[in-house]
């Protein structure tokens, strides 16, 4: 049975995507929305299956594209795509599918630092994904052989706290 933070956390997230769908639907052009949407998405995605979890990551990659489409530095989104593209790949069967799921996360994270250089997270993102790309093989042995309930966790990914910020001012 889920903990009561745990429920407590999914509701918050739910409600949260809920609002920023409804946001969507009047000002689908809101590129913040679709960063805050997709924050929600990817915190979501750890309570599901494997399968469904995938679909919520590829729908949450989906609308972070959408954001940078409208808003190619934002670099938030960028970071998020980062972290998307790193869930999934701790989501694959095989290292050879993971691969391209991590280099493109290596690539998103460092896009969102040369767009904020600062950026204490965004620089800690990239550094972990260019070590999981070296010792990849090692990595994704140990995040399969982790799993609780059923479900795989992974520990690296974690909602940018600009990201959790504004999900907590739309809930």
């Amino acid at each position: 049975m889920e903990s009561s933070s745990e429920l407590n956390r999914l509701h918050f997230f739910e409600q949260a995507c809920k609002i920023s769908e409804a946001t969507y639907a009047s000002n689908p052009l809101d590129a913040d929305n679709l960063t805050r949407w997709v924050g929600a998405l990817l915190e979501l995605s750890q309570f599901q299956s494997v399968p469904d979890s995938q679909k919520m990551i590829q729908d949450a990659i989906s609308k972070l594209e959408e954001a940078l489409s409208i808003n190619p530095k934002k670099h938030d989104a960028l970071w998020c795509l980062g972290n998307a593209q790193t869930s999934f790949a701790f989501l694959t069967n095989k290292e050879d599918e993971a691969r391209p799921y991590f280099e493109k996360a290596a690539q998103y994270f460092q896009q969102a630092v040369d767009e904020d250089p600062s950026n204490e997270i965004y620089l800690k993102s990239l550094e972990i994904s260019t070590r999981c790309l070296s010792i990849l093989k090692f990595l994704f042995f140990l995040c399969l052989s982790f799993t609780s309930k059923g479900r795989r966790r992974y520990g690296v990914i974690e909602c940018d706290p600009l990201v959790r910020k504004g999900l907590e001012k739309t809930v």
